[in-house]
C-alpha cells in the first residue's frame, strides 16, 4: 500500500484513491463485490462509527450556541422526526444470532427511565430552539432497540409531549417492534398512538424474519410470534385504519429459494401493505453469535447466487401486485396514489427538502446549513447510560458528529437518491449547481460498465443486480472521501476517536 505521511489534519491516506484511474476503479469494485454485501447505502453517509466523537471543545461551542454546531432547520425545509423511546430489546438469543445494532437487555424501570429521558431532551430542544415550537411535521418515526416494548405510561407522555411541541396534522406516524408486543401489552400502545397523536395517519412495522418456526427458534425469536400472532397483528392494525408492514430475510444460512419464496408467499397472503426484504449480512468477525458458528457460515449463498435469490423474490413480488419503492420496501400497487402510502423512508431519501430532528439514545439529526454547500449530522449517545447522563448534565446531548463540506453534500444527496433507486439529474443540478454524471465521471462509468448503473439523459438508476451490490456501489462512490479528515477541530484536538476515513 502506498502511503503519505500524515496530512494537517493528523490522517494517513492512501494516495491511489485520489483521482484514481478507471483501472483501479474497476479492481477497488471488484474487490466489494467479492465481499459480504452490507446495508451501507440505506444507513446513509456517514456511517454512525464514520462520526467523530465530540471533544471538549467542541462541546463548550455547541453548548454556548456557536452557529457552526447549531442545528439551523431552516422552516423553509420541511422536517421529519425519528424518536427512539428507548435502547432495549429482550430474544431469547442475543441479537436473534445476528443482529449487530445497539440494544441492551430490557428492564421495565430503566426502559421508563429512558423515556423520561427523551421527554427531557425534547423540553430542552424546545427551550433552546423555541423556532421550532409547532413546526409541522411531514413524518414521525418510532424506532431503535424494540419501540413497542416501551412501558405504557411513560409512552402515553412521550406522545403527549410530542403533540404538545409539533404540528402532527399533516405527518405519518409509524411504530417500529416485534410482532407479539404489537397485541400483547395493555393497554395497546396502537391505540395510545391513535389517542395521543393528532396524526394525519398512522402505520406499524413489524420484524417477522421468517415463517418458519424452526429457523424463529434458531433466531430466539418464538417468544415474538409466529404465523398466527403475524396475521393478527396486521389484521389488528388494519381494523384501527393503520397499515403494515414487516421485514423478511433471506439468504439465511442453508435456506433454499423455495424456502425463501414461501416465505414471501405468505407475506402476502397476510394482506400486508408492504413487505421488506433484507438479505442476511452475516461473516467472520460480527459481533453476533452466528458469526462465530463455522457451520452457519459454511452454509450461507455465495454473492452471486445470493444476488440471483434477490432477483427471483423481487420478480415474485413484482408479479403479486406490489411496486418496489426504495431498495428494499415493496408497496401494494393500489396504494401508489394513496395518502396512506408509506412515505417517511422516501421523505428520508430527500436531502434537498427535509432535515431530520432525532430524539433518544442514537438518536440521529441532520441540518442544511448553507443551501448546497454545508450541513450538520449529530448522534446521540448510544447506551442508555451514557444518554441518560448526557440529557441529565444539560446542553448539549449528542456526542458525534460530522460536518458536511459542498463535496460531502454531493456524496450524500448521491448515496441517498440511490437508496430511492434513482438519481434524478436535474433534481440534483438544482440543488447543488452540478451534474452528477460530471461530479461521478469514472465512477458512474465503472458501474454502468458492470451493469450495476443505467445512465440516461434524465436519471442515474440502479440495475436490479445493482440493487444487491448496492453495498459495492457505495463504495465506488465514496472512494474519495477516504481518508479526507473533516471536522478538523476533533481530528486535531481527539485523533484516537477521529474515524471521519472511515465514511461508507
Amino acid at each position: 500500500m502506498l502511503l503519505q505521511p500524515e496530512s494537517s489534519s493528523g490522517v494517513v491516506f492512501d494516495t491511489r484513491f485520489f483521482n484514481t484511474p478507471s483501472q483501479e476503479l474497476t479492481k477497488l469494485l471488484q474487490h466489494r463485490m467479492s465481499k459480504p454485501q452490507r446495508h451501507r447505502l440505506l444507513h446513509g453517509f456517514p456511517l454512525a462509527a464514520a462520526m467523530p466523537f465530540a471533544s471538549d471543545d467542541v462541546r463548550k461551542l455547541s453548548d454556548a450556541n456557536d452557529e457552526c454546531f447549531a442545528l439551523r432547520h431552516h422552516p423553509d425545509r420541511e422536517l421529519l422526526v425519528g424518536v427512539l423511546p428507548h435502547s432495549f430489546c429482550n430474544p431469547k438469543i442475543a441479537g436473534c444470532g445476528f443482529c449487530t445494532f445497539p440494544h441492551e437487555d430490557f428492564s421495565s424501570l430503566k426502559a421508563s427511565a429512558v423515556v423520561n429521558g427523551v421527554i427531557r431532551e425534547i423540553d430542552a430542544r424546545m427551550a433552546s430552539a423555541p423556532h421550532l415550537r409547532q413546526r409541522s411535521i411531514a413524518g414521525l418515526y418510532f424506532g431503535g432497540g424494540t419501540a413497542n416494548l416501551s412501558p405504557a405510561i411513560p409512552f402515553r407522555n412521550l406522545c403527549r409531549k410530542l403533540n404538545e411541541a409539533f404540528d402532527l396534522s399533516d405527518a405519518e406516524v409509524t411504530m417500529e417492534g416485534v410482532p407479539a408486543y404489537f397485541l400483547n401489552r395493555k393497554p395497546l400502545l396502537l391505540d395510545i398512538l391513535s389517542e395521543e397523536l393528532a396524526a394525519r395517519c398512522f402505520r406499524i412495522s413489524m420484524g417477522v424474519q421468517t415463517f418458519s418456526q424452526t429457523r424463529l427458534e434458531q433466531m430466539g425469536r418464538l417468544a415474538f410470534g409466529g404465523p398466527e400472532v403475524f396475521a393478527d397483528v396486521v389484521e389488528n392494525a388494519h381494523a384501527r385504519g393503520m397499515t403494515a408492514s414487516a421485514d423478511l430475510l433471506f439468504n439465511l444460512p442453508g435456506q433454499s429459494l423455495s424456502e425463501m419464496k414461501d416465505d414471501v408467499s405468505q407475506a402476502v397472503n397476510l394482506g400486508l401493505d408492504q413487505i421488506c426484504l433484507y438479505h442476511l449480512v452475516l461473516f467472520r468477525g460480527m459481533a453476533a453469535p452466528w458469526a462465530r458458528n463455522a457451520k452457519l457460515l459454511a452454509s450461507l449463498p455465495d454473492n452471486e447466487t445470493s444476488a440471483q435469490n434477490w432477483e427471483a423474490l423481487r420478480e415474485q413480488l413484482l408479479a403479486q401486485g406490489y411496486r418496489q419503492t426504495t431498495l428494499t420496501n415493496f408497496e401494494r400497487c393500489d396504494l401508489q396514489h394513496n395518502p396512506r402510502r408509506y412515505q417517511y423512508e422516501l421523505m428520508s431519501f430527500q436531502p434537498d427538502r427535509f432535515d431530520v430532528l432525532g430524539f433518544g439514545p442514537s438518536g440521529i439529526s441532520c441540518s442544511e446549513q448553507t443551501p448546497g454547500s454545508s450541513a450538520l449530522k449529530t448522534m446521540n449517545p448510544e447506551s442508555a447510560v451514557e444518554y441518560l447522563q448526557a440529557v441529565q448534565r444539560g446542553g448539549t446531548v449528542w456526542n458525534r458528529y460530522y460536518e458536511f463540506s459542498s463535496s460531502d453534500l454531493k456524496l450524500l444527496h448521491t448515496t441517498r437518491q440511490l437508496s430511492a433507486l434513482q438519481i434524478n439529474r436535474r433534481r440534483y443540478q438544482n440543488a447543488l449547481g452540478s451534474d452528477v454524471v460530471h461530479d461521478y465521471a469514472q465512477e458512474l462509468e465503472t458501474l454502468a460498465r458492470h451493469r450495476l448503473l443505467n445512465v440516461t439523459d434524465a436519471a442515474v438508476s440502479l440495475t436490479t443486480r445493482g440493487m444487491f451490490y448496492a453495498d459495492s456501489v457505495a463504495a465506488v462512490l465514496a472512494h474519495r472521501q477516504l481518508g479526507r479528515g473533516r471536522n478538523k477541530l476533533a481530528s486535531q484536538r481527539v485523533h484516537a476517536n477521529d474515524n471521519s476515513g472511515g465514511h461508507m
